[in-house]
């Protein structure tokens, strides 16, 4: 089997209502800073990347890179690079290609960011090529299901207030979910341990499962205080206290305080995550589908499984592509913890995209289908796409 054909495709989403400008700073009409602390950059759009390979045989495999902000950048390393060296080559050789696509810019000193991100769509599509190719699920190929069900807990707790989050959870709780995680407002530990204190109020352990994510923006005598008091609380982990970059300063958090530590989203290969995990700054790993694919995040999550770590992978703005492979990564491992679900992704893609895993309360189902178990309707998914290319014949 060969690779014939490659095609990449960038999908914004507009937003369901017009933008809050509230307490933002609009870098261009799409893009956009919160006011604060170390604010990442947003989109006022759903904005992904697509990949499409085409064999010789005939089978079609699909893949997603995420790119939440400006992805023309992975579009460009994936026409321009990537494309070329994988045109030709046997999908069914994952691991050879992954290792081949990061040695040529290794010697470059890039093994990570929209490199790596642009792998990872292709990766994804690889797994979904051999699935379909011998007739089984992704999940059976990587060793097979621990679990048919993933427990979920909600990651989109809408906002702006104390009053206003209480209500959601309420909500959330009403759907099914009987764990949430809690996005700090970037204010401080103030307005925040005043929410965790109010939902511990309302939800003891037994009821409410509580994580909380920090995205980097705490100082030290703030992420001590803020541990200290979700360990109180028996939150289930403490999301990227500090700066990303702070593994010293995580370490030593996670020995003084009784709750796990969990850090993946910003990191990209087994290499980056074994500083993280041999130094003991990490406790629950979070390996992110569309920035590791398929075959980095197996071999992540058994890097943790072998020091004892639990495995619980992070999802943002992923669609049902990037979902699908998450799925089939934590049906096949067994350090697997909970699974991140973020509704409004999977309801915006759903025009054009149908796929074989759905939820039931707070559980996603694993597809049982052969390939990653979604279908992408490619007429139906053209009006939202601003970009794309093909490379190898037909092109």
């Amino acid at each position: 089997m060969k690779i014939t054909s490659i095609e990449g495709f960038i999908v914004k989403l507009p937003p369901a209502k017009p933008a809050s400008t509230a307490n933002r700073r609009f870098l261009t009409k799409d893009y956009y800073i919160n006011e604060g602390r170390r604010s990442c950059i947003y989109s006022t759009h759903a904005e992904t990347v697509f990949v499409k390979v085409t064999t010789d045989e005939g089978v079609e495999g699909w893949g997603e890179i995420l790119a939440p902000t400006n992805p023309e950048v992975a579009l460009a390393i994936l026409k321009h690079h990537l494309a070329p060296l994988a045109l030709g080559e046997n999908p069914l050789q994952n691991q050879v290609l992954w290792d081949k696509m990061l040695d040529t810019l290794r010697e470059r000193g890039y093994t990570g960011g929209y490199l790596v991100d642009a792998m990872a769509g292709l990766d994804i599509a690889f797994w979904d090529i051999k699935g379909k190719a011998l007739g089984l699920p992704v999940c059976m190929l990587l060793g097979g299901k621990y679990r048919d069900r993933l427990r979920c807990y909600c990651s989109s707790v809408p906002g702006a207030t104390v009053e206003e989050k209480l209500e959601s959870v309420a909500r959330i709780k009403e759907e099914g979910f009987r764990a949430v995680k809690i996005h700090t407002f970037g204010q401080g530990k103030t307005k925040d341990l005043e929410l965790l204190h109010a939902l511990r109020r309302t939800y003891n352990a037994d009821q409410l499962e509580l994580m909380y994510d920090a995205h980097g923006k705490l100082n030290h005598t703030e992420a001590y205080t803020l541990g200290r008091e979700l360990g109180e609380m028996d939150a289930l982990f403490f999301e990227t206290p500090l700066t990303f970059e702070d593994l010293p300063g995580h370490r030593k958090l996670a020995e003084a305080v009784d709750v796990a530590i969990a850090v993946g989203e910003p990191l990209r290969t087994i290499y980056t995550f074994r500083e993280w995990i041999v130094s003991g700054a990490v406790e629950v790993v979070q390996p992110d589908m569309g920035r590791n694919g398929i075959t980095e995040m197996m071999r992540i999550a058994a890097l943790a499984e072998a020091h004892h770590l639990m495995f619980a992978p992070h999802l943002s703005a992923h669609q049902a592509i990037g979902h699908a492979a998450s799925i089939h990564v934590s049906a096949a491992v067994s350090n697997f913890l909970l699974y991140e679900y973020q509704p409004n992704a999977l309801k915006s893609c759903s025009p054009y995209s149908q796929a074989a895993f759905r939820l039931e309360k707070d559980h996603l189902t694993v597809p049982d289908v052969p390939g990653l178990g979604v279908e992408i309707d490619e007429l139906a998914l053209k009006p939202f796409v601003t970009g794309s290319f093909k490379e190898g014949e037909g092109k």
